[in-house]
């Protein structure tokens, strides 16, 4: 039963895999076997890594799980092998053909790496799901795990091609990597009752990899003569009929960087102690209006969803805290961009993030996890404010 899971678990990238090589526009010259090349090495590395993950973990007594006392010891195991491994062996996949200059263009790399994601997320998913972790949970888990191994393998890939001289492939990886470690953390390591704290993490590959795509795309089409520019001829994307284009990386940090102001250092510190005091003022809100309500906030419990009520009641009030700071520190600025109130936020979830690897580490990970949520809130408020 489980290997037939496995196998029907592990098809699902396939298939996503073939269709989307099949509807996009943008394969047309490059040959589907060099894709199916890719796509095997990388599914066939997936198996390898597995086994010999297993073999550590039973050599060493060492668990990606985060068993009650060496909750440390997962993470350790998830940054300095797991993640490494996995992410290395994507890049192994397609590291030839780069090696050999068969990846020419950007999107040669995006959609070659692409692929290299969904078929490593292939192999692991049915030799995961083949091993034994065959129940609803663990299969919801697979499921959830598919998406990064794409996002993350995206993120690296649009810094490959030979023509275009692209930069940045280490910081790419790297990011990649710790990102997509704290996920399958999440999903694998944790219990249930977490889950949803991967939506966060989800969200934000899916933006970097967009944002670096898109990017990358723009300098290579930059570069080339007019002439020679696939589709000169026909009229702007944003002039054509029903076309909205969407915004590009330097126009959304236009929106954030101050305009015709240097920024305002003091007032990101003070950003931070003001959504600091919003949010101390708004847990201790919760706390009594919970007490008042009955609600038990030591019944909490990872391993049950249904527990965690209380615990989403206290994450929700501490979310409204951030945009009301950030809308209280662009007023009191009078500044024109919404930067200074957002970093303001980030910075203090990441004092906080210090703060708790001291005194409890893996509340120390939910934290970080919600890092983009509170800089998204934080640039509402302050946008609010703005008048926009």
């Amino acid at each position: 039963m489980a290997i037939a899971l496995g196998l029907i678990l592990g098809l699902l990238p396939v298939v996503a895999a073939v269709v989307g090589w099949r509807r996009s526009r943008a394969t047309r010259d490059i040959p589907a076997t060099r894709a199916l090349a890719v796509g095997a090495a990388a599914c066939l590395l997936a198996v390898l890594c597995e086994l010999a993950e297993g073999a550590l973990w039973r050599w060493t007594g060492l668990s990606l799980s985060a068993l009650p006392g060496k909750e440390s010891e997962a993470l350790l195991a998830m940054f300095l092998f797991a993640a490494p491994l996995e992410e290395g062996a994507k890049v192994l996949s397609i590291w030839p053909l780069y090696s050999a200059r068969r990846i020419l263009e950007i999107r040669h790399g995006m959609l070659l790496s692409a692929v290299a994601g969904l078929g490593f997320a292939a192999g692991k998913t049915a030799i995961w799901i083949g091993q034994g972790h065959a129940d609803a949970l663990d299969a919801l888990r697979a499921v959830l795990a598919i998406p990064p191994q794409v996002l993350g393998a995206v993120l690296w890939g649009a810094t490959l091609g030979v023509r275009a001289k692209t930069r940045g492939f280490a910081l790419a990886w790297t990011s990649a990597m710790l990102l997509r470690g704290l996920y399958d953390h999440i999903v694998f390591g944790r219990g249930p009752g977490v889950l949803v704290l991967a939506l966060p993490l989800l969200l934000t590959m899916l933006a970097l990899a967009y944002a670096v795509s898109r990017r990358a795309i723009a300098n290579e089409a930059a570069r080339r003569p007019a002439s020679v520019r696939p589709g000169s001829d026909r009229p702007p994307r944003s002039t054509r009929p029903g076309w909205s284009e969407p915004p590009s990386l330097r126009q959304v940090w236009r929106s954030l960087e101050p305009r015709d102001a240097p920024l305002m250092l003091h007032w990101i510190v003070l950003g931070t102690l003001v959504t600091a005091g919003v949010g101390l003022v708004a847990l201790g809100a919760a706390l009594y209006a919970g007490h008042m309500m009955g609600l038990d906030f030591a019944a909490a419990d990872e391993a049950d969803v249904r527990s965690n009520g209380p615990l989403v009641f206290l994450a929700t009030a501490v979310g409204v805290a951030f945009p009301i700071a950030g809308y209280l520190v662009a007023r009191a600025s009078g500044t024109r961009s919404v930067l200074e109130p957002a970093l303001g936020a980030a910075l203090a979830v990441l004092i906080s993030v210090l703060f708790l690897s001291v005194t409890t580490p893996i509340a120390a990970i939910f934290a970080l996890a919600l890092t983009p949520i509170a800089f998204a809130l934080a640039s509402g408020g302050a946008w609010l404010a703005m008048g926009r």
